[in-house]
């Protein structure tokens, strides 16, 4: 009989180095348990208060902080380590930009927000070994996603009922857009967990009643994104490595390139007109990519400082009634890298996109997860170009908490796949005793050693 013994790579709590193996466990229950209610809390509050979701993001980050800290988890991740370096140069060059921004206390005040979203994204992340129950917490996002898809699909019945307590705005079928995005974003993952699970039926109800109520709410972004997701994702089914390499090579280029391509877009008279008979938003977002064109070629290398679109020059005078060059952002990240932070900042964000296509092609996981996190990254992708503020603190709260559920579904489906795949013999000897003049023999169901080698 030969024993084998596998090296424990695992570093012990730091928490039970200070107090006790006891206090230690007690906190990473409660803070597991946090996290459990932020993931339930986290689609609701998207149909209700969407910008909500950066105060949930902290606390999700603070209860992954305490997990880390009192479970004996892994050692650190390379890949999160440099994830985490790149933000930080990012946080850094736009505090630095503070020296030449046209409105420098936002500057600083922004790039202090950055820090502890980003501290608190780079945490939930890094959380996900140590959860002890990712099935669990799968269970609560589905149940998290079904819930908020009640709530829109009566909101937008009831024409706004459901938020209509928590605002004093007047109902706008608009105000489902970040809901509808984060389900476009998501959606995929869970499918392939219900698949993996063997519940095809459910997998399929899923996407059907979340990509109707997506293609019935407002939001174009998120028909967009749920259409590229979905065509990716066919072809990270049949070729993940070759696919996301690919796309990291093409995002990239996007991303270089943006101060070439979309904002020279309106400067095509028939693509305006296409866009204004399709939505009258989409014709002025062209127009604003035009305005953040030309003013990126003003101050290419160093930008107009973070989160300084707000305050660029001419930026609030009218390009067509009630529509301003500039409203608050331009509406598309590269450009917004590029119009603030300049070629650093445009150079940092490619980097970290082709580093996660990078980290997607190399997961160890099924093909078709695999395939749904592809589908996944797209999505989020299709939405850092078309909408949104890149650092809206909302905004950046959804993308970490949405990154930190695909990691734990991952960790879901792989423990489902591995337990199936496990041979079981049907009876093994595993101890045997002699007392006086009888044999006692123990008789139990155990993996086949060989299948584990």
């Amino acid at each position: 009989m030969s024993t084998a013994i596998d090296k424990d790579e695992r570093v012990p709590s730091a928490l039970s180095r200070l107090t006790s193996a006891r206090i230690a466990t007690r906190t990473a229950v409660w803070c597991e348990a946090g996290i459990d209610t932020t993931a339930l809390s986290f689609f609701p509050l998207l149909v209700i208060v969407p910008r909500g979701v950066a105060a949930l993001i902290s606390a999700a980050g603070l209860c992954a902080v305490g997990l880390v800290l009192s479970t004996r988890g892994p050692k650190p991740c390379t890949a999160l380590a440099t994830v985490g370096a790149l933000l930080g140069c990012l946080v850094l060059w736009g505090s630095a930009s503070a020296i030449w921004s046209v409105d420098w206390r936002r500057s600083l005040v922004v790039a202090v927000r950055l820090a502890g979203l980003f501290t608190a994204g780079l945490a939930l992340v890094g959380a996900t070994n140590s959860i002890r129950a990712p099935g669990r917490l799968t269970l609560i996002l589905l149940g998290s996603l079904a819930l908020a898809l009640a709530l829109a699909a009566v909101d937008l019945t009831t024409h706004g009922a459901v938020g209509a307590p928590f605002t004093d705005r007047a109902y706008q079928p608009a105000g489902l857009n970040q809901a509808s995005v984060s389900f476009a974003i998501l959606l995929f993952p869970m499918t392939a967990v219900l698949v993996g699970r063997r519940l095809r039926v459910c997998a399929l109800l899923l996407a059907a009643a979340t990509g109707a109520l997506i293609f019935i709410l407002a939001g174009t972004t998120a028909k967009a994104a749920l259409a590229a997701g979905l065509l990716v994702g066919i072809l990270c089914f049949c070729s993940r490595t070759r696919v996301a390499h690919a796309a990291a090579i093409i995002s990239v280029f996007v991303i270089i390139t943006a101060p070439l391509t979309f904002a020279r877009l309106g400067w095509l008279p028939v693509l305006t007109e296409t866009a204004d008979a399709v939505k009258l938003s989409a014709g002025h977002r062209l127009w604003i990519w035009s305005f953040a064109g030309d003013h990126i070629a003003q101050r290419p290398l160093a930008g107009w400082g973070l989160d300084s679109s707000r305050s660029i020059p001419g930026g609030k005078d009218l390009v067509r009634p009630d529509e301003s060059w500039l409203p608050l952002h331009p509406h598309n990240a590269p450009l917004q890298l590029w119009l603030e932070l300049g070629v650093p900042g445009a150079v940092l964000f490619a980097l970290v996109v082709a580093y996660v296509w990078h980290a997607l092609a190399v997961a160890p996981w099924s093909p078709i997860f695999g395939a749904a996190a592809g589908a996944s990254l797209t999505s989020a992708l299709i939405a850092c170009v078309a909408a949104y503020g890149i650092w809206q603190e909302w905004w950046i709260g959804v993308l970490w908490f949405l990154l930190f559920g695909v990691l734990v579904t991952a960790r879901a489906t792989s423990t489902t796949i591995a337990r199936e795949n496990t041979p079981v013999r049907p009876l093994s000897i595993v101890a045997a005793s002699s007392e006086d003049d009888g044999i006692a023999v123990r008789f139990s169901r155990r993996p086949d050693a060989t299948a584990e080698k």
